[in-house]
């Protein structure tokens, strides 16, 4: 177990292709296998991680979550449903 889990974390996609079979995540019509997730201590250093994505690897994309933001999506996969307007 982590002492003091990072804030944010970046998540690195790289395309999926057809010998994947799978997707991790759906970025308009396209799809994505994480490729790598770096932890973040604030918002500025999980932007210097996108940041770098971009510039290393322009095919790939990044997405940047929040802790909270994680906690919301673990709830999803359990049944619950998560209405932001009623927070």
């Amino acid at each position: 177990m982590i002492n003091n889990p990072p804030d944010y974390i970046v998540v690195e996609c790289r395309p999926s292709i057809e010998e994947d079979g799978y997707a991790d995540i759906v970025i308009h019509n396209d799809t994505y296998i994480f490729e790598s997730i770096e932890p973040a201590e604030n918002l500025r250093a999980a932007m210097l991680i996108a940041i770098d994505i971009e510039r290393t690897k322009p095919n790939h994309r990044h997405i940047t979550l929040h802790a909270e933001s994680i906690l919301k999506l673990c709830k999803g996969i359990q049944g619950e449903t998560i209405d932001s307007n009623q927070h």
